[in-house]
């Protein structure tokens, strides 16, 4: 899955919605994302430079990268 995050939306809400929909269930049946990473961190990458991204993590089984130009990617 591949999407842009909307500005209005922080990156770390965007994440969780984006893999419930994969899981098909509501967000808050997710695990905690706070435990696999900083949320400020995750929020502020599409505020930094190039260089410093894509963050890459492991959520529920999925493989998220985000990188500067706010795009968001889940493969499973």
């Amino acid at each position: 899955m591949k999407r842009t995050v909307d500005q209005s939306t922080a990156v770390h809400v965007a994440v969780r919605e984006a893999v419930a929909t994969l899981e098909d269930c509501h967000p808050t049946q997710l695990g905690s994302l706070s435990l696999v990473v900083d949320g400020e961190r995750l929020d502020a990458v599409p505020d930094t430079s190039p260089e410093e991204s894509p963050m890459l993590f492991r959520y529920c089984g999925y493989t998220v990268t985000v990188d500067d130009s706010g795009t968001l990617r889940i493969e499973n």
